[in-house]
């Protein structure tokens, strides 16, 4: 079992780390079509306006197609090891602390392109800190699907830049959820 297990989680990191290599593509191929779409309509108009949300659009969908696999893969992993219902004696901590993890999640979150009509947007984020410390399963809840997409990209994009402890109960590491408020502030 511990041998299934190990291989779960190593063909789920490499596939995760494919993943993130498909937000960057979703980035370049925006970026790319963007810089052409502003050469071929310098100046302001109609059809521009509309080229440029059928980016975002394509972008947006590129992001939740690969978030969609993430999550597939990832609930796989959690089967295996789930999250305990109960109490635990020590929650899942974040080695560098959790504001240093908000930090870090509100530093990876890229909305711009999206030209958000408000100035900050509230949501939650919660994802699985399985046994061995792993963060999985980013799930964002906020009031905008597309905002929250990206959220959870941002997740996938940092969660190897620190490791998490697991909960324990009873000095035993188990597997536990994580919730994290956020605030992002939307520059103008």
């Amino acid at each position: 079992m511990k041998k299934l297990l190990a291989l779960v989680f190593m063909v789920s990191f490499v596939f995760s780390n494919a993943q993130i290599s498909e937000f960057e593509k979703a980035d370049s191929r925006y970026e790319r079509k963007k810089t052409a779409l502003y050469k071929k309509y310098p100046k302001p108009n109609d059809l521009k306006t509309k080229q440029e949300w059928l980016l975002t659009e394509d972008k947006i969908t590129s992001y939740k197609e690969a978030l969609d696999k993430i999550s597939t893969e990832e609930k796989k992993m959690i089967a295996l090891d789930p999250p305990t219902k109960g109490m635990v004696t020590h929650e899942a901590d974040y080695d560098k602390g959790k504001a240093s993890f908000q930090k870090l999640l509100y530093e990876a979150v890229d909305l711009a392109f999206l030209n958000y009509a408000s100035d900050s947007y509230k949501a939650t984020i919660s994802f699985v800190v399985d046994s061995k410390g792993n963060p999985l399963d980013a799930q964002v809840k906020g009031n905008n699907e597309d905002v929250n997409a990206f959220i959870e990209a941002a997740f996938y994009r940092i969660k190897d830049k620190g490791k998490w402890k697991p909960a324990e109960n009873n000095g035993k590491p188990v597997s536990s959820t994580v919730s994290i408020p956020l605030v992002l502030t939307f520059k103008k």
